[in-house]
């Protein structure tokens, strides 16, 4: 008779932990939709760069526009 009570315990705590999963589940892909419908409904947001980022990047754009004003001769 014990034998019999120890498996339908097992039995009912496997039932109950996929159940718990199961529902974990289905928690987790609602939430992480929420989470995409929110992320595609909020504007980008804008980052400021540290001041020698900005620097270094307006040097570049500089060097890149005075070569499509005039361009290096070729040999």
């Amino acid at each position: 008779m014990q034998q019999v009570a120890i498996i339908l315990v097992l039995l009912v705590c496997a039932a109950a932990l996929l159940a718990l999963l199961y529902f974990s589940y289905k928690l987790l892909k609602k939430t992480q939709q929420q989470e995409l419908l929110e992320r595609r409904s909020q504007p980008a947001p804008e980052y400021k760069l540290h001041p020698k980022l900005q620097k270094e990047q307006q040097r570049g754009q500089n060097r890149q526009a005075d070569e499509q004003k005039d361009p290096p001769p070729k040999p």
